[in-house]
């Protein structure tokens, strides 16, 4: 298990350093740490890119993800998951809605479908759909700005 931090931000440097992506990579992490929530590189339980565990306030990202170029949608998608974690650590939407291109909500309606419990498919959705906006990093941010509350030092 390594801490991930370093190599996210790695990552979002290796984008464009200074592009609006690598700084808004860069501002989502910053923001997640500050609320206590840990990102670690691991591979998650069955193949899976990405993993939240509510519980322990940990984002877990595949290693493989970085050579796959799917950093970015695999952080902001259990960056979602974050935010609809707080304030009380059980998963609630958040409640921004935005459209995507019809192939992709079709994309995303087949995984909900043949990937993921009933229960979950609302939550699913509202991260698949905010991880493929141009502006999900501040979306995300500011959910977690508004929803979360930084651990007292």
């Amino acid at each position: 298990m390594r801490s991930c931090a370093g190599l996210l931000l790695l990552s979002a440097l290796l984008l464009a350093p200074g592009s609006a992506m690598a700084n808004g990579l860069l501002s989502l992490q910053k923001t997640l740490l500050r609320n206590g929530f840990r990102i670690e590189v691991r591979q998650p339980p069955g193949g899976a890119y990405g993993r939240f565990l509510p519980a322990r306030k940990l984002l877990e990202i595949s290693p493989l993800v970085q050579e796959l170029g799917i950093t970015r949608p695999v952080l902001l998608h259990e960056a979602v998951h974050a935010a609809q974690s707080c304030p009380s650590g059980k998963l609630t939407l958040i409640g921004i809605q935005r459209r995507a291109d019809p192939a992709v909500e079709s994309r995303i309606r087949y995984l909900l479908t043949n990937h993921y419990r009933q229960e979950h498919m609302a939550l699913e959705q509202e991260a698949f759909l905010l991880q493929g906006q141009t502006d999900a990093e501040a979306l995300i941010i500011q959910a977690l700005n508004q929803r979360c509350q930084p651990p007292l030092e």
